[in-house]
């Protein structure tokens, strides 16, 4: 039915790869953005799967603003608001500006990503 779309899953899996060898190898500031990269596709793939379609866009909050529209997670993002602010940031900054993150963002990123699979595992294993 969604084999088309797959291919979200499977680079947000990738991304997730990358951004624990990133963690490995010190890396902190490509851990924060291979984790926001896992989560948006992941989000996308959950919105698609739901009206065949999804945002044209790359901010976080907007895709976790789509989905709570979609499936009640208000309280998830609530709980969360602070970590997704942080990966919605990091997504520019790791990109265009000199913002370097450290170990304890990296960690608190891959907490994250593992509590939002934990969330969705039903959708997206």
């Amino acid at each position: 039915m969604f084999v088309r779309m797959d291919f979200l899953k499977k680079k947000a899996k990738y991304f997730e790869e990358e951004a624990r060898e990133a963690y490995e190898k010190n890396r902190f500031t490509l851990v924060l953005f291979f984790v926001e990269q896992s989560i948006q596709l992941y989000l996308k793939y959950l919105i698609y799967k739901r009206i065949g379609d999804y945002p044209k866009t790359h901010n976080l909050k907007v895709l976790f603003e789509n989905l709570n529209r979609l499936i009640d997670i208000s309280e998830f993002i609530t709980e969360n608001e602070e970590i997704i602010d942080l990966l919605t940031t990091s997504y520019i900054e790791s990109r265009y500006t000199m913002m370097e993150y450290g170990k304890k963002s990296a960690e608190l990123s891959l907490r994250f990503l593992d509590k939002f699979k934990e969330k969705f595992k039903n959708e997206i294993d």
